[in-house]
């Protein structure tokens, strides 16, 4: 069963733009849920037990949202050479693989060609990247408070362009960290990266050959500077996660592939207790669906991510007790006989969409009151409007 829920997931997800159907909105926006709420839960404990065995809490990245660093000569040309040794390729952005966080808006594919040109990873690069990142591992460690891992990596170009993306943060989950390296530096002539720090200071990096940048790309507001000279700003970037081990290997699922949507990995070891992989894998997968049932899409619209924080304004945590609305029954009956009367040319799917807000606002029971009260009164209205 859960091998044919994988299959047909990745059927839908994959599917051209205008195949799209309403079950791939209410995937995406269940995972992406269900997503923040693990990975939130996974880095804090992995941060908690960093701290545990790490007597430096000192970390200019957690305070400033980002920092920088340079290459030696060596990794420097070593970093050209990687870079130079990748194929220039078109962007699919259906280059994903469902187990991933992915981006799915046409609008933002749209963007992401217009801003860069994509390169495939050689096998030069997954062979000889780690000389790279070895050095960085322990100063990668400290300044993030965590174990890492790499969850995602992607090679480009910005290219000259009158508009980029703006400035904006990526919403995902705010332990990941997106890392820059720069071959040919990153400047205002050569193309480069701006920032707004978490003191909300804005930054337009100016970095020589072989430079990195790490930030936290869903907590500062960033942007690439297009150059000023018609130049490309060449960049690697690496995506790291947290975990309770630093693992190098180079991770790479598709251009459109950024992190798994759940902080869990197959392991070398035997996991009793129906607790493998494969058990929690196939256990989760149907109870994505289950919650698709429950918080579903009815016509197609383009996935999103919801808020991270719920309307004050909503009472759907106020008592919809009967006893304690005696007393305003009067002034409810009026109050919704003239939005009733108001709207009587409603479509059905306002008419729904009104009947549920009174349901979730009132509560069934005051629902049932107001309408076995109010309905057979607007009936006879008409009838009475009629017969005149």
């Amino acid at each position: 069963m859960s091998e044919k829920l994988k299959k047909y997931i990745h059927e839908i997800e994959h599917l051209k733009y205008s195949d799209r159907q309403p079950i791939h909105a209410s995937l995406y926006e269940n995972k992406a849920m269900l997503s923040k709420i693990a990975w939130d839960i996974h880095s804090y404990n992995a941060k908690k037990y960093y701290k545990k065995v790490n007597s430096d809490h000192n970390s200019t990245l957690e305070k400033y949202g980002y920092l920088t660093g340079v290459l030696n000569k060596d990794d420097t040309k070593l970093l050209k050479e990687i870079y130079a040794s990748c194929k220039k390729i078109v962007l699919n952005p259906l280059e994903f693989d469902s187990d991933y966080v992915y981006e799915p808006r046409e609008n933002l594919h749209e963007d992401m060609i217009r801003i860069n040109n994509y390169y495939e990873p050689s096998d030069f690069f997954f062979n000889n990247f780690n000389t790279i990142l070895n050095p960085l591992k322990k100063i990668l460690e400290r300044e993030n408070q965590f174990y890492w891992k790499v969850a995602s990596c992607r090679i480009f170009e910005v290219k000259p362009n009158k508009r980029t993306q703006g400035f904006h943060k990526d919403g995902q989950s705010h332990a990941i960290k997106k890392m820059f390296f720069y071959p040919n530096g990153a400047n205002k002539k050569n193309g480069s990266t701006t920032l707004r720090d978490k003191f909300n200071n804005e930054i337009i990096f100016d970095l020589e050959p072989g430079s990195w940048l790490i930030f936290s790309n869903s907590l500062c507001e960033h942007q690439a500077y297009s150059s000023e000279s018609a130049s490309n700003r060449a960049t690697i970037e690496i995506d790291i996660m947290p975990d309770f081990t630093t693992d190098m290997t180079l991770n790479y699922s598709g251009i459109n592939s950024w992190y798994p949507w759940f902080p869990i990995s197959d392991s070398v070891y035997n996991i009793n207790d129906e607790l493998n992989y494969k058990d929690v894998y196939n256990r989760n997968i149907k109870r994505i669906f289950g919650l698709c049932s429950l918080n579903k899409t009815n016509s197609y619209k383009f996935p999103c991510e919801l808020d991270d924080f719920y309307d004050e304004s909503s009472d759907i945590f106020k008592s919809n007790d009967v006893h304690d609305n005696d007393m305003n029954f009067k002034d409810i009956d009026n109050k919704d006989e003239k939005n009733i009367n108001k709207n009587n040319s409603n479509t059905l799917d306002d008419i729904e969409t009104g009947i549920n807000d009174i349901a979730n606002k009132k509560g069934l029971l005051i629902f049932l009151y107001y309408f076995i009260k109010i309905v057979p009164l607007l009936i006879v209205k008409k009838i009475i409007k009629r017969i005149r």
